[in-house]
């Protein structure tokens, strides 16, 4: 089973594809869309979210695409145009869940967790790896949530949002699991303690 996890993974790097594929975009946008519509009903209560605060630098374990003066980070323009990524890695990760899911009871749980880690690699990969990623950011944070209610809050009306929001998704598959809900949360503490005052 190692074998075939590693073989999986080795294809998976290898494999020409290209990172921020419109369906991933389109797939941001979605979450973006159930999001602001999520938040629409907490519009009336008149409680504004507040952004976390982003560490100064880029050593937190989620690092934001974007710059302090707002501008994309380079490592999030070129995820947005590199000619490799995280959809080689899913495509070779998806082969080896399905191969894993076969042969393993439980297989299926597992062979996801394989294409999350591949299409995540192939992702920073595409980005110019994790060297250039920190080397090109100036904040970052040590929570999912909290990058994720900080890039809703500062840029989800920026152009360009869902392409960003694409990028962090690539390389942060926890990101796009918890964005919704992360956001939603937030909402409903800062609600809370408004009522508490």
């Amino acid at each position: 089973m190692k074998k075939l996890l590693l073989t999986a993974l080795t294809l998976a790097l290898a494999l020409p594809a290209y990172a921020a594929s419109p369906a991933d975009v389109a797939a941001a946008a979605r979450v973006v869309a159930k999001t602001t519509k999520m938040l629409e009903k907490y519009a009336l209560s008149g409680v504004e979210l507040e952004a976390p605060e982003a560490r100064a630098d880029a050593e937190g374990k989620y690092v934001a695409p974007y710059l302090v003066d707002g501008e994309l980070t380079a490592w999030a323009e070129k995820a947005l145009q590199a000619s490799i990524g995280s959809a080689a890695g899913k495509e070779a990760g998806g082969k080896a869940a399905g191969m894993l899911a076969k042969k393993v009871p439980f297989g299926g749980l597992m062979g996801n967790k394989v294409k999350d880690k591949a299409g995540a690699q192939g992702a920073v990969m595409a980005a110019g790896g994790w060297e250039f990623i920190r080397e090109s950011s100036d904040q970052s944070f040590d929570k999912v949530d909290d990058i994720a209610v900080y890039m809703h809050v500062t840029h989800a009306d920026s152009a360009g949002y869902s392409e960003a929001l694409s990028a962090a998704f690539d390389i942060y598959p926890d990101l796009k699991k918890r964005y919704s809900g992360a956001i939603k949360k937030a909402q409903q503490a800062a609600l809370k303690a408004q009522k508490n005052r």
